[in-house]
């Protein structure tokens, strides 16, 4: 089965501490397994010392906006990742910045993993009053419940304790794995372990940033009152290690404590503070202790307890849920939390038993759990299990195995709007053929006023505004990718109009169809038609689509050589362009055999001065004043669409030209197959559709010659071209293929729809998606072959 890639977002050392730690191991237990899913680190390192940890600054602010971006770049590039995130503990700096980073990584990534190691803040956001952050409690109120909507419904949990699992309960997680941290075994030898009494005072560690929450006050105080214990021997002494450094806000109160533990011991108890330890000087540490000291008031994992496991070093501890969680079920030196009294009853009788010699059996019951339960090994191959679970592509099953998925991007195409018209009948034709093929799952991702996806494609998302309005087709056009992120990630997105979003990271790997370069044909020869401002956004659309699409179609060798030459004029990098030519809506339209014709020809009219509208109209009514009582006498001009300005009153006056409306599709296929011939003096097409149609449906065409229109009939017949520079020419061309007999009209009509079957549009497409979703590179372009 398919297995997702990984996204880990979150912090190794340094600094050193239980998460950061457990997260480099997470790492090396990935790397280590070939079956595992691969992975991408994001180090999110917002604390450079364990003072800095949990607390606000602009800097940190500042990373993760660093490191928000780098997520997005991995998230682009990869197909579908699962984020790995650790939330934070019940700080206001640290719930801050969860909130700064999950609005956006929440939306981004379709799946979630929580690795709860600071266990806490799922818990406070539904209400538990085990925690609470300092200000007013409407403010909390409010925190709360972001938290709680930011945190809903991970796809995993992974919590570090059974005793640890309230978080992921009450979130509402989809699964819930219990995996305790582990570690490599500290202890190299059977000399480690032996835990042999040490002659003089007894020797205590405490291991830990020393912090509140930590219970270093708690501790300090316990050992005051132990001081004061008469069942130990009086000649009893002690000497205690702080190994982790002091919290600079507890520094004054913890000097305090130590001078009354001093005073209540009259020098029998020694305190030494080494700071941080590791390596070879933390070995020693755990090889020279007697008891070592876990006060926590608040800990979701006591990592540095099982270290001291591994070392048959029996444990003092506050009950905390991740302490509790490791030690072995009803252990006798365990005492309520922040509750110094019972600490050091609970810490009195493990230094009696340090005395006498009773603790060794429970010295070798802790190195027994420890190997056990949290040995690397074990922790290794439960989060790459884990992390498995969540990375496989379940829904592969439902797709089938060599399914090919396309989101196709159709919100841009509104009827009757802009130049829409020719491709969105392309699309229609071309999505609804590629819906029934086998091997795809087709999505459309439409506006409320766009063009739909066709009836059997596989889904349909549509966007809930209209993208008529020119600000929202923008927006949307560009946005589209970030709103569909959550949804289940395509193979390819297919842009049939040929812009790709500027968020085009968010949506690969893309194929277009670039149907021409009109855009740069305007802005050098009709500078005036746009805004400059317009010109500079369409063409730079055009280049960003060219730069960034895995694979760019177009419709015909002439549309190919365009944009090529825009390629060259920008400085773009070349790229190889793959023709799949366009099919016709009227291909499902039996081809007529001598349908009945009226007395006029066709023109489909247009105010975009490359249409010629205005030249015809001049031209037909000059031949209009020509050919008064001439035999043959003109036939009408039915324009049907748009007139431009110019000449709409000369239209009006007319006695041989008709001006139609837009028309809906049956009355214009009425209109193209009573017409004697379509007249189509465009200047430059990328295809030239309305030629196509003229044909299907019984109806040959004149046309200007050197277009990609001369190349598409090209196929099938050679009649029909006239030139624009000489205006003269249109007459005789006209009368010609006026006068051609209807069974050559229908050969050619048969022809053409041989050459540009929806099929073999499609195949040449689905080559090109096939190569692109498997990390190819295309598909063949040949010219469709004669049908002559």
């Amino acid at each position: 089965m398919k297995s997702r890639p990984v996204v880990i977002f979150a912090q190794v050392p340094p600094p050193e501490h239980g998460q950061s730690r457990m997260v480099a191991a997470m790492i090396e237990a990935l790397e280590a397994d070939p079956d595992a899913p691969c992975f991408t680190h994001i180090d999110a390192r917002f604390s450079k010392s364990l003072t800095e940890i949990g607390e606000g600054s602009v800097v940190k602010v500042m990373l993760c906006f660093r490191y928000l971006w780098e997520a997005l770049r991995v998230r682009f590039r990869l197909e579908d990742p699962v984020l790995y995130y650790v939330p934070g503990p019940v700080k206001w700096s640290a719930v801050g910045r969860d909130w700064l980073l999950l609005v956006v990584l929440r939306f981004a990534f379709s799946r979630i993993v929580f690795h709860w190691h600071a266990i806490g803040q799922g818990e406070w956001a539904h209400g538990s009053d085990r925690q609470r952050l300092p200000g007013p409690r409407w403010l909390e109120s409010l925190g709360r419940r972001i938290s709680r909507l930011l945190l809903a419904k991970p796809d995993l949990s992974i919590v570090v304790s059974e005793n640890s699992r309230m978080d992921a309960d009450v979130i509402g997680s989809r699964e819930v794995k219990v995996v305790w941290n582990g570690i490599q075994d500290p202890a190299d030898g059977p000399e480690d372990r032996k835990r042999e009494r040490h002659t003089g005072p007894i020797r205590l560690l405490f291991l830990s940033h020393g912090t509140a929450a930590k219970g270093l006050p708690d501790l300090l105080e316990a050992l005051v009152l132990l001081g004061q214990d008469t069942s130990l021997p009086r000649e009893t002494g002690m000497e205690l290690t702080l190994a982790g450094g002091v919290a600079p806000e507890i520094r004054d109160e913890v000097d305090v404590w130590i001078r009354q533990v001093e005073e209540s011991w009259s020098g029998r108890l020694q305190v030494a503070e080494t700071g941080f330890i590791d390596g070879e000087a933390k070995r020693a540490a755990f090889l020279d202790a007697d008891l070592f000291l876990a006060p926590s008031r608040w800990e979701s994992f006591g990592l540095t307890v099982a270290e001291s496991m591994a070392f048959g070093v029996p444990v003092v501890a506050t009950a905390s849920d991740g302490v509790s969680g490791v030690l072995p079920e009803g252990y006798p030196y365990l005492s309520e939390i922040a509750d110094p009294e019972g600490l050091a009853e609970r810490l009195s009788a493990a230094a009696r038993a340090v005395l006498d010699g009773s603790i060794r059996p429970l010295s070798e019951e802790l190195r027994a759990r420890f190997e056990e339960c949290f040995r690397f090994e074990r922790f290794g191959s439960s989060i790459v299990a884990s992390l498995s679970f969540v990375a496989e592509d379940r829904q592969q099953g439902k797709r089938g195995h060599d399914e090919i998925a396309i989101y196709a991007y159709l919100a841009d195409q509104n009827p009757k709007l802009g130049r829409s018209l020719g491709i969105s009948r392309m699309t229609e034709v071309v999505l609804g053929t590629i819906a029934k093929q086998p091997d795809v799952a087709l999505t459309g991702v439409v506006s409320r006023s766009s063009v739909r996806a066709p009836d059997a494609s596989a889904g349909m998302v549509t966007l809930p505004w209209s993208t008529r309005p020119k600000p929202l087709r923008i927006l949307t056009d560009h946005l589209h990718p970030v709103v569909m992120l959550p949804r289940r990630r395509a193979d390819v997105w297919y842009f049939p109009k040929g812009f790709m979003p500027r968020f085009h990271l968010a949506c690969q790997p893309a194929v277009a169809t670039i149907h021409d370069t009109i855009i740069q044909y305007y802005q050098d020869h009709y500078p005036k038609w746009r805004l400059e401002l317009e010109y500079s956004y369409w063409a730079g659309m055009l280049r960003n689509t060219l730069r960034n699409a895995s694979a760019v179609m177009t419709v015909s060798e002439n549309a190919k050589r365009q944009i090529e030459e825009f390629v060259r004029r920008h400085k773009l990098p070349e790229k190889k362009i793959y023709v799949t030519y366009e099919p016709c809506l009227y291909e499902s339209i039996p081809q007529p055999e001598d349908p009945a014709k009226a007395d006029y020809v066709l023109h489909l009219g247009s105010k975009e001065p490359h249409k010629r509208t205005a030249w015809l109209v001049r031209q037909w009514l000059k031949g209009e004043r020509e050919r008064v009582g001439s035999d043959p006498s003109l036939p009408k001009l039915h324009v049907v669409g748009a007139l431009p300005d110019e000449v709409t009153e000369s239209v009006r006056s007319s006695a041989s030209i008709v001006y139609l409306p837009f028309l809906e599709d049956q009355a214009l296929v009425s209109q193209f197959t009573a017409a004697k011939a379509l007249v189509f003096p465009s200047e430059v097409e990328g295809f030239g559709l309305p030629a196509i149609e003229a044909y299907y449906l019984g109806t040959p065409v004149c046309y200007h010659r050197g277009t990609s229109v001369e190349e598409v009939l090209g196929v099938a017949t050679d009649k029909g071209g006239f030139s624009l520079d000489d205006a003269s020419s249109l007459w005789p061309v006209l009368e010609e293929v006026m006068a051609l007999p209807p069974d050559e009209v229908r050969r050619t009509g048969l022809a053409l729809r041989d050459a540009y079957s929806s099929k073999r549009v499609v195949e040449r497409m689905m080559e090109v998606f096939g190569e692109v979703a498997g990390g190819g590179g295309g598909a063949h372009s040949d010219r469709p072959a004669s049908g002559r």
